[in-house]
């Protein structure tokens, strides 16, 4: 199989995305089942052992001229879109992905008037790319379902592959002595929810404290400071550490020294930092809608979403019991085990194969 992999962004690209490509791209383009493979990208980020190209975002608006005849000189069999983005290349058949569920789940949410749209506008497209693509590829059941059950599009033609997770060198345990922490991770927006544990903290006290990783993303301010302010009107803000975004060392640093994971996300489609903190052996408390259940199955206790005084009941709970923790800290890491990489290569190229047959 002779491919492409199209990445149709406006230039910037998510830590979670950076992570799928940094991993995936190179065991697909090592693969014997793919003969040729080349990336089409914005920015900086190096792919070991894959032909990289650069592509012009701006390219965009003359409606991807340069990137179709770039793509029509290498006469790929298939042109891979992970992103949800729509483009045709003449008769070559083109595979679309969904991994975003804010645009789809809850577009406005909290947001601003303005992202609100930004997030319609990217719904449209996804659905647009869903419609006209050979085939689709959705990172979880869930994702699957909603294509299938709230766009319609033809059962036959959507499959689904997950993300992976990357094996940690092993860890020493959390120190001794150290003072109970939450932790919790992912870019700062309204759709993640993050009043849940700030909420949380006053009913679980004891000291506990919040620690938060994640960067503020563009046109979500006012959401940050809204949470300041929840966080001073209720007396905790001094319990919090804000940690912004951490490379991956940090990120393996803060599972480690966690009492306990919270994920309070409201809108999610494979969740890597679920995945992480699985993997790490870290206790989690999750809220319970999907695609939670699904990833995290029984590797985690669950709260309804906008419930701080059920969360912080979990929360002391598990505070409270030592072999509970370590019980399910233990599940996640074996759960954790049912998503690789490799696993993650297979489901995309057996995508692949389909669209092309």
């Amino acid at each position: 199989m002779k491919l492409v992999v199209a990445n149709l962004t406006s230039g910037g690209l998510s830590g979670g995305y950076r992570k799928y490509l940094s991993r995936l791209m190179p065991l697909l383009a090592a693969d014997p089942r793919i003969s040729r493979m080349t990336v089409f990208m914005p920015g900086d980020l190096r792919l070991d052992g894959v032909d990289a190209r650069p592509w012009d975002p701006g390219d965009a608006r003359r409606g991807y001229a340069s990137l179709i005849r770039d793509v029509a000189a290498l006469a790929p069999d298939l042109v891979f879109v992970p992103t949800a983005r729509y483009v045709a290349f003449g008769s070559v058949p083109v595979v679309t992905m969904v991994r975003n569920m804010e645009p789809l789940a809850v577009p406005f949410g909290g947001n601003t008037l303005r992202e609100g749209l930004k997030n319609i506008a990217r719904a449209w497209e996804a659905r647009r790319a869903s419609r006209r693509a050979a085939r689709v590829i959705a990172v979880s059941e869930y994702v699957r379902r909603y294509l299938l059950e709230h766009w319609h599009i033809d059962e036959r033609k959507v499959g689904r592959a997950y993300h992976g997770i990357d094996r940690p060198a092993r860890q020493d345990g959390r120190p001794a002595g150290a003072p109970p922490a939450l932790f919790t991770a992912g870019s700062i927006r309204p759709a993640r929810g993050l009043e849940d544990a700030i909420r949380a903290l006053p009913l679980v006290d004891r000291g506990v404290r919040l620690v938060v990783a994640g960067r503020v993303d563009p046109g979500c301010e006012g959401y940050a400071a809204a949470l300041q302010r929840t966080a001073a009107g209720l007396g905790v803000a001094d319990r919090i550490t804000w940690r912004g975004q951490l490379d991956e060392p940090a990120m393996a640093e803060a599972f480690r020294t966690a009492s306990v994971f919270v994920m309070t996300s409201r809108a999610e489609a494979c969740p890597n930092t679920v995945l992480e903190a699985m993997m790490s052996g870290c206790a989690s408390i999750s809220v319970d809608h999907p695609p939670m259940p699904e990833i995290f199955d029984r590797a985690a206790r669950y709260y309804p979403a906008g419930d701080a005084t059920a969360l912080a009941a979990h929360v002391r709970s598990l505070l409270d019991d030592a072999a509970a923790r370590r019980e399910l800290g233990a599940a996640g890491a074996a759960r954790a085990l049912s998503f690789s990489w490799e696993a993650s290569r297979d489901q995309t190229i057996a995508e692949l194969e389909k669209a092309l047959a």
